[in-house]
């Protein structure tokens, strides 16, 4: 049996108001983590959003995603190891997907079409920057 895995070393937000609306983002984000059973909505995005959130925010409820057998094991396996070339593909699939369906379904102005072909450009250039790992690996 291996030694219990400790939770790592986070920084808190030093306003309670800003650490309050933190927490309730991560709680957001936990409660849409059923909706991931839909097409097209990543259950690792979810889970990862979540622990952020809660980094920032709460060491109880990061302690306890951190522990959880299920969202634990997503956020190792992110911390530790990177993402697979599936995972990364998957993942720019759904960004671009979204991003385009909203800029051409859901605004005609200029500007904000820009703003999502940047937020986009920028999403993609993250994921695929992130340490590539063996699906293996975990």
């Amino acid at each position: 049996m291996s030694p219990p895995v400790e939770a790592p070393a986070t920084r808190k937000a030093r306003s309670p108001i800003v650490r309050a609306l933190l927490f309730v983002l991560g709680l957001l984000s936990l409660a849409l983590i059923p909706l991931s059973y839909l097409p097209l909505i990543p259950t690792f995005d979810l889970v990862l959003l979540a622990a952020f959130f809660f980094s920032m925010s709460s060491d109880k409820m990061y302690d306890w995603m951190f522990h959880h057998p299920y969202f634990g094991k997503i956020i190792r396996g992110y911390r530790d190891h990177g993402l697979t070339v599936r995972m990364k593909w998957i993942a720019a699939t759904a960004i671009t997907a979204s991003l385009t369906l909203s800029a051409v379904f859901f605004t005609d102005i200029w500007w904000v079409r820009a703003v999502l072909v940047g937020v986009g450009a920028y999403a993609l250039w993250f994921v695929f920057s992130r340490p590539t790992r063996d699906p293996a690996t975990l």
